[in-house]
C-alpha cells in the first residue's frame, strides 16, 4: 500500500515556506491532516510573525500530484483570490509551489465539532449574506453541506474553508446554475437547523425541505467534483 513520507513532505513545505516568507523553524510546523494518498496533506505553521494553513500534494504519487494535485491547487487559489473581499473567506492566499498553497489560519472550531443547538441566529444570517456575496461573483462552493467546512472563528465570525470543489457557474445553463446556488444555501440552512438555538423560519424551512427532495433525485448529489475525482483517482491507483 502506498504511503506518504510525511517527514520528507514536512521538509518540502518548510523549504518553500522559507523561499516565500523568509526564515522558518522546523519546530513551528504541525500536521493537521495527513490525508489519503490522493489528497493533500494539511499543515499549520505558526511563529511570532505568521500563522498559516498549508495544503500540499508534493508526496502524492507522481501522476496524482501532476494532474489532480496541480488542478486542485490552481482552482482553490483562484477561487479564494476572487473572493478576497469576502470576510468569510480566509485571506493571505498564496501559491507557494506547483503542489502547495498557503492562507491565513483560522482559529476556531468547525460546526461539525460543535454539539447541540448552541449558536446564535446572527451567526447564520452573516454566513448566509456572505454566501450570497460569493454567489454574486458566480462562484459556488459545492461542499457547504459538510459542516466541517464552516468554522466558528475564535472571534465568533463564520468562516468557510476548503474551496477545492468550488466552480464558476457563470456559463452554466440557468436550471443547473440555480440547483448549484441552492445547494450552497441549503448548506447554510442545514447548519442553522442543526446548530442554532432558534428554529429555522418558515421560509427557510420550506426551502430546505424542497431542496432535500430535489437532492434525492439529483444524479450529482453530494459533492460532485470530489466524488468524480475520487473515483478517477481510485481507479488510477488500482491499475
Amino acid at each position: 500500500m502506498l504511503e506518504k513520507d510525511l517527514k520528507r513532505e514536512k521538509l518540502n513545505v518548510l523549504k518553500v515556506l522559507e523561499e516565500k516568507y523568509g526564515r522558518v523553524s522546523e519546530n513551528k510546523i504541525e500536521i493537521l491532516n495527513c490525508g489519503r494518498i490522493g489528497n493533500a496533506t494539511v499543515f499549520r505553521y505558526r511563529d511570532f510573525q505568521k500563522d498559516l494553513t498549508i495544503k500540499d500534494f508534493s508526496e502524492s504519487p507522481w501522476l496524482i500530484k501532476n494532474t489532480f494535485g496541480k488542478l486542485f491547487i490552481k482552482n482553490e487559489v483562484s477561487k479564494m483570490l476572487k473572493l478576497r473581499d469576502n470576510k468569510s473567506v480566509p485571506g493571505g492566499v498564496k501559491r507557494i509551489s506547483p503542489y502547495a498553497f498557503a492562507f491565513n489560519y483560522i482559529e476556531g472550531k468547525p460546526l461539525k465539532g460543535i454539539h447541540g443547538k448552541v449558536l446564535d441566529k446572527e451567526f447564520f444570517i452573516t454566513l448566509e449574506k456572505n454566501v450570497k456575496r460569493m454567489q454574486d461573483k458566480n462562484i459556488v462552493h459545492l461542499d457547504l453541506r459538510n459542516l466541517g467546512n464552516i468554522i466558528m472563528g475564535k472571534d465568533g465570525y463564520p468562516y468557510i474553508i476548503d474551496f477545492q470543489s468550488a466552480i464558476s457557474v457563470k456559463s452554466l445553463p440557468k436550471s443547473l446554475r440555480k440547483i448549484l446556488l441552492d445547494s450552497d444555501l441549503s448548506g447554510v440552512c442545514k447548519a442553522w437547523d442543526k446548530k442554532c438555538r432558534e428554529e429555522l423560519d418558515e421560509g427557510r424551512r420550506k426551502f430546505l425541505e424542497k431542496f432535500n427532495k430535489i437532492r434525492k433525485l439529483w444524479i450529482l448529489k453530494g459533492y460532485p467534483l470530489q466524488k468524480l475525482m475520487r473515483k478517477i483517482k481510485n481507479s488510477t491507483l488500482l491499475k
